[in-house]
């Protein structure tokens, strides 16, 4: 089996007095539940929300959210929050109509209702001397204006779930391409898409859906973390097994997580990756240092070969 297809395995290290701090922006309840669940359950994290829609709060309240923020966070400025007829789709953009009827199953979800003038603030601002682990954002399309609010609070992240687009549902709404290169100009490295949303062209259904698509995405989510080469950074104590824990619990990366411990012994003369591994081997997760190889490579140049 697949790692990424097991059942969870708890984290074997207790992050309980050093718990993973979560920032959730844009943390409207969804029936799924939040995707770092495992997370919460672990005891491993604290988490703090910021939804502007104060009707949350007794949801996310039960969701074992530690402080919420009804505040909107973007460039400071007022702006026009759009409510949509599903009020997960609501955004401070216009959606576009024309992106939308394009698709189908797309254009009857966020047909405005209502707009609302709201005051957005900073990400600085608001979290002027705060200290985030983990930031996961999906404000619908204005993704891109809450990041570049949050210049201090981003250089301290481990990493960031973001929801990320490949059409514009929204007017003027920055694309994947544009958020990732703005990542990367912060240090930040492509991990992998997780939930992912396709839909077909209007007049074709899937399954006999309308909100079935087959290949063509839509809208992502997607995870970057800071880059592991940067020493200084990764040197500040814990991060580098907090950063693990996301690795393990979140997306099930325990290559990664291995790396992330394997460094952390490195930089801090600590000895979590052998025990880690020991963990993944006796969980029956065949995943283990070692170096590349080469008998193995050469086989497959040889089978290329051939073709």
């Amino acid at each position: 089996m697949f790692p990424y297809m097991r059942p969870f395995m708890k984290f074997p290290f207790d992050l309980s007095a050093n718990k993973i701090k979560i920032i959730d922006v844009g943390a409207r309840a969804v029936p799924e539940g939040f995707h770092y669940e495992a997370l919460v359950d672990s005891n491993a994290c604290v988490v703090t929300a910021v939804e502007p829609d104060a009707k949350a709060n007794k949801w996310l309240t039960n969701r074992a959210i530690d402080k919420i923020h009804n505040v909107a966070i973007g460039d400071g400025g007022v702006h026009e929050m759009h409510v949509c007829q599903l009020a997960s789709c609501s955004s401070m953009l216009a959606p576009n109509k024309a992106c939308l009827e394009f698709y189908s199953g797309m254009e009857f979800f966020y047909r405005v209702e209502k707009i609302n003038t709201i005051k957005t603030y900073g990400f600085d601002v608001v979290f002027s001397d705060a200290h985030f682990d983990y930031l996961d954002i999906d404000v619908q399309g204005y993704e891109l204006e809450v990041l570049r609010s949050g210049g201090r609070n981003i250089k301290n992240l481990l990493g960031i779930h973001i929801e990320v687009s490949f059409v514009e549902k929204y007017l003027g709404q920055p694309l994947f391409r544009d958020v990732d290169v703005f990542l990367a100009e912060r240090d930040f490295t492509f991990h992998c898409f997780t939930g992912y949303g396709t839909r077909s062209p209007r007049g074709v259904k899937v399954d006999g859906s309308s909100v079935n698509g087959i290949n063509q995405w839509l809208w992502a989510d997607a995870f970057y973390f800071h880059r592991l080469d940067d020493d200084e950074f990764w040197g500040v104590s814990n991060r580098l097994v907090k950063l693990a824990c996301i690795f393990h619990c979140v997306y099930k990366s325990y290559d990664f997580a291995v790396h992330a411990l394997k460094r952390c012994d490195q930089l801090g003369g600590s000895v979590y990756c052998h025990e880690y591994v020991r963990y993944l081997q006796e969980m029956g997760v065949d995943v283990e240092e070692g170096e590349d190889s080469e008998w193995i490579m050469e086989g497959m140049i040889k089978k290329l070969s051939l073709i």
